[in-house]
């Protein structure tokens, strides 16, 4: 488990760098806060504990935890909360029949009545304790006299209000408070890291990158019906995926000619059929929608994992599909200086063949990083992807043969997880902007199965099945006379 903890990466801002709170010699948490806390238990505990630990501990701690992140959520379905109710009663009565008697305290106990809880006051992050405990930290700042704490508090906090009434007639000064956050006016995006720039030739990815662009623009969508039907019409022996390609190779040329000195159309449209400036700018970091993007070479020298991303899209037969792949280059292309388009040049996860897969037992998505496919369509613009982070699956890692020294090998597959978007509160987004409602994460677990059938099926359930030590005494029964 602290193997698997120890190789997590997580984006940034998403929680503390997971190596400083753990000591793997040890076994050991150190120096954990609130979040670090809530992260663990309501997202990365479950990763860890895949492939070890007997089934029945696993289940219902993992269970547990799903509870724990169902809870945590900012929109909860009250249909669901008897459902939920169910949920941690049946995690309860597995760890009766697994952990001793000490194990159950009344913080244990406490998990029965969340439920009711959140009925009574609604979700739980509106009666957390989190807020409470910042605040806490603040009021123990203004302790200059030991002696007398409460006193000190009070003239602390009398001093900042006078102050912070004071500053709104002062010209010039900016006031105290929550300090600016670092995506404010980045949010439509803006280059951070590795700025370059260099002359892209009429190369390939040059062409698929302008392509992409007419392709998500809905001004262009009549123009690209149109081109399809005239190369069938041009070609009509060639199959539909032949007419695709060369639609492909040859639309961008096409639109440009087509708009040339068409003064009827709309601005925007006229510029992206012009082409994008040969001068292609280049990042190994950019900000956009709240989420801070990294190349896989920039992420290779950080401490945070910022490459992953997810993108939804949807088949020429109208069915969902959703995309995984790492970032290998950020791209923007300057059609005028007043409309540069950022895109992300990825390497895709095929989604059949075993690419991505999903739990039937818990839910988890999990990819083959090493399963590459999609190569025609490696752009996608910025603003449509949505950030994850993947984590090693340590049930997919190789056994260690008697002769085999190699303890570094790594696993087939990683579990793919959501990021964390932050926009509330950065140019007057809220949580009930139109933004915010697209922020569409893919739940990180999900357990239907009751952990205490699987328990009460063994014979013995409170012994552990990891080891050989011990011993394994088997029922008797003693008929009574009458």
């Amino acid at each position: 488990m602290f193997e698997c903890l120890a190789s997590i990466k997580v984006p940034s801002g998403f929680s503390s760098n997971i190596k400083g709170i753990i000591n793997v010699p040890e076994k050991k948490f150190l120096n954990l806060k609130s979040h670090d806390c809530h992260v663990l238990m309501t997202q990365l505990l479950p990763v860890a504990l895949r492939g070890i630990l007997p089934p029945n501990v696993r289940l219902a701690t993992v269970k547990l935890c799903a509870f724990l992140n169902a809870i945590s959520q900012k929109a909860i379905d009250p249909t669901d909360l008897a459902k939920l109710q169910n949920d941690v009663v049946q995690c309860l009565v597995s760890f009766e029949l697994v952990f001793p008697p000490s194990f159950f305290d009344i913080m244990t106990h406490l998990l029965v009545h969340l439920v009711k809880e959140i009925f009574t006051l609604g979700p739980v992050f509106l009666h957390n304790m989190f807020p409470l405990e910042r605040f806490m930290g603040v009021l123990k700042k203004y302790v200059h006299n030991r002696a007398r704490p409460e006193g000190s508090i009070a003239k602390g906090y009398g001093t900042e209000e006078v102050i912070e009434f004071c500053v709104d007639f002062i010209p010039d000064l900016d006031s105290i408070g929550v300090p600016e956050s670092r995506h404010e006016g980045r949010l439509s995006g803006k280059g951070t890291l590795g700025r370059k720039t260099y002359i892209g030739t009429d190369d390939d990815y040059f062409n698929k990158a302008h392509y992409t662009v007419l392709q998500n623009s809905s001004l262009v969508d009549p123009y690209i019906e149109t081109h399809k039907d005239l190369l069938r019409s041009e070609f009509p022996g060639k199959t539909e995926a032949w007419i695709t390609r060369k639609h492909m190779e040859t639309f961008g040329g096409w639109l440009r000619k087509k708009c040339q000195g068409d003064e009827s159309i709309h601005e925007q449209l006229y510029l992206l059929a012009m082409q994008p400036s040969w001068h292609i700018v280049t990042y190994k970091g950019y900000e956009i929608n709240g989420n801070i993007f990294y190349t896989v070479a920039q992420d290779k020298r950080s401490t945070n994992q910022n490459s992953g991303v997810r993108i939804d899209a949807t088949d020429p037969n109208g069915n969902k599909q959703t995309y995984y792949g790492c970032i290998d280059e950020i791209w923007e292309l300057e059609y005028a200086p007043t409309l540069k388009i950022p895109l992300f040049k990825c390497q895709w996860v095929k989604v059949t063949g075993g690419g991505v897969t999903v739990d039937n037992e818990y839910g988890m998505t999990t990819v083959d990083l090493s399963n590459i496919g999609y190569k025609d369509e490696p752009f996608v613009l910025a603003k449509d992807v949505n950030q994850v982070f993947y984590v090693n699956d340590m049930s997919t890692k190789p056994k260690r043969g008697k002769n085999d020294n190699d303890s570094t090998k790594e696993p087939k597959r990683h579990i793919v997880l959501s990021g964390k978007r932050v926009i509330v509160g950065i140019e007057d987004k809220s949580d009930m902007s139109e933004e915010y409602e697209k922020d569409d994460r893919i739940p990180p677990f999900k357990v239907n199965k009751d952990p205490s059938i699987l328990v009460n099926d063994e014979d013995t359930p409170w012994l552990r099945s990891d080891h050989n030590q011990g011993t394994y005494v088997k029922k008797k029964f003693t008929a009574v006379p009458t």
